[in-house]
């Protein structure tokens, strides 16, 4: 054979080898569905109102007891600050010993806020649904570390809420996986305290819960909906699964947000006890490429619930917009 032709051939065998090599299943070199959910996930934090978190400085004073009113009307109490916290050693940490003291008071009130910050009411790991009259989180930082509350401490917090109907409010606290997400709730068994206290500037009084928590971190004024539950599934179609979409339920008369939860491979999601007769909305907010999708879908909470449910293609804008009147 003519060598020009046999170098021909060659670079024939060699780009064919390449090509058969690049559609080979075993070689995995562009995984589109991770950031997606990433992408996602930060147009959900997009929805809180920029009120529901507040920061107050302090550094290198004693602290006197004082009240930290968030922009939301949260109110956080500190006391005896020389002796409040610790660092993640244990070791005691007095206020006055930071050149620069950070305490965060970020509030969730809203079903949308609790979707939008993957904060599900519901217990951990018996994924019991809770009602809540809110949820607060507290972060204390002395400079870029990290302090916890003294195990014979503890801080109290007021939640300001339209109602103070439910009486039989307890305290809990946020279970958080390795990834610093929020798997559920824990509960302390401590009651939520009916409360009232003066709004300045006025002589009005606003309606609240007074809690005692142990820990910083997320806590969470609830009650467990006590009655008969069932699992509850939706099928979305196959371009959907856990990578690229997420599913809730939002229940229609009750601050109560349920997420299921679904795998990567599957298009099915579920939560295992989603209590009965309740009427609720599937929410279900997706996005694939550029394209984002929502369901919102009025249906009840009936035995072994399986549902096929089909998102329709939505704005950006749209779809906070949604988020934030939810």
């Amino acid at each position: 054979m003519h060598a020009s032709k046999t170098y021909q051939l060659l670079a024939v065998l060699s780009t064919l080898s390449v090509a058969v090599w690049g559609c080979r299943k075993d070689v995995q070199e562009f995984i589109p569905y991770k950031p997606v959910l990433e992408n996602l996930d930060q147009l959900l934090l997009q929805t809180p109102d920029p009120t529901t978190r507040s920061v107050f400085q302090f550094g290198g004073a004693v602290i006197p007891d004082t009240i930290l009113t968030s922009t939301s009307g949260v109110r956080v109490f500190l006391a005896d600050t020389e002796n409040l916290f610790a660092d993640n050693a244990g070791t005691p940490v007095p206020c006055s010993t930071c050149p620069s003291l950070k305490v965060e008071v970020t509030t969730v009130l809203r079903k949308g806020d609790f979707l939008a910050r993957k904060l599900p009411t519901s217990t951990y790991p018996d994924s019991e649904m809770l009602e809540s009259a809110g949820a607060v989180q507290v972060r204390v930082l002395c400079g870029n570390k990290e302090l916890q509350v003294l195990p014979s401490r503890y801080l109290k917090v007021q939640i300001p809420t339209a109602s103070t109907n439910q009486s039989n409010m307890t305290v809990y606290t946020g279970v958080l996986d390795a990834e610093k997400n929020l798997s559920g709730w824990s509960d302390t068994n401590e009651p939520a305290f009916l409360a009232k206290w003066p709004l300045p500037g006025s002589g009005d009084q606003q309606d609240g819960y007074e809690l005692i928590i142990p820990q910083t971190g997320w806590s969470n004024c609830a009650r467990p909906l006590n009655e008969q539950s069932s699992s509850f599934c939706v099928t979305l179609p196959e371009q959907f699964t856990a990578l690229n979409a997420r599913v809730f339920l939002v229940f229609k008369n009750n601050n109560a947000i349920a997420e299921l939860t679904g795998d990567d491979e599957s298009s099915e999601f579920c939560f295992p006890q989603a209590p009965l007769g309740y009427p609720v909305t599937i929410v279900v907010v997706g996005k694939t490429g550029e394209q984002y999708w929502l369901t919102n879908l009025f249906t009840e909470i009936g035995t072994n619930v399986q549902l096929s449910v089909t998102p329709v293609p939505m704005q950006e804008q749209d779809l906070l917009n949604f988020l934030k009147n939810l």
